[in-house]
């Protein structure tokens, strides 16, 4: 009897130790699946960080690159504005102590004799028939004569008026500015420097003033605003 439970004994240690194995064996698949998929996840939690850290930089980027375009432009901008209003700006006529308004001389246009004075008030116009001022000086000319410039200076236009005929205008330093109206021919161009005493052209009518004898339709301003020619001239009637 004793002999016989020996064999028993030895196969249920045997089956007793294989089931111990699979136990252990199934725990170890058990454990290291486990571990497995912790560090897919902690990797695949990493990877989405990396990525979204990446998108947040290269959104950084374009704004920063917008920025700097933006910046590039409003410079050039700027440097094409300043570069226009320099080419721009006209010329004057510097003032000295030659060409000083009411202190230095000056030359008459043509003949001495004023034939109408300056009237800031209200005067009859024989052509127009109608009053109203009188912001110049007419002086006695012949048709056909020589208009010469009072001073130095820069001739700013040459135009055509339907009431003055054609007109000369010259800046003449000092905020001094002439206009020598009813001229038949013209022998100088926008942007001339004359000198006193030269030739500007020759003397034709004044629309606005045919009734009148013939003569050289003379105003002068100064900052823009008028002045009698021959206060400015330091002549008198």
């Amino acid at each position: 009897m004793a002999t016989k439970d020996k064999p028993n004994n030895r196969n249920l240690r045997a089956l007793f130790s294989v089931i111990c194995l699979c136990i252990i064996a199934l725990g170890l698949i058990v454990y290291f699946s486990t571990q497995s998929a912790k560090n897919e996840l902690v990797n695949e939690a990493t990877t989405v960080k990396q990525t979204q850290t990446t998108e947040v930089q290269k959104r950084v980027t374009v704004k920063e690159s917008t920025t700097e375009q933006k910046t590039e432009r409003d410079n050039s901008t700027t440097a094409e504005n300043k570069k226009t209003t320099t080419t721009t700006q006209k010329a004057t006529m510097q003032a000295g102590d030659t060409n000083t308004p009411y202190k230095s001389f000056y030359k008459y246009p043509c003949e001495e004799t004023a034939v109408a004075g300056y009237s800031e008030e209200l005067v009859r116009n024989e052509t127009m028939g109608d009053y109203r001022s009188h912001t110049a000086v007419d002086f006695k000319c012949s048709t056909g004569g020589k208009v010469c410039a009072i001073n130095d200076g820069l001739v700013i236009s040459v135009k055509k008026d339907n009431l003055l005929g054609k007109v000369i205008e010259i800046d003449h330093g000092g905020k001094l500015v002439a206009r020598y109206c009813g001229l038949e021919t013209i022998n100088v161009s926008e942007g001339d420097y004359v000198t006193i005493g030269q030739t500007l052209g020759t003397l034709g009518t004044v629309p606005f003033e045919l009734k009148s004898e013939s003569h050289l339709h003379f105003e002068t301003l100064i900052d823009g605003k008028y002045v009698n020619p021959l206060d400015v001239m330091a002549k008198s009637e």
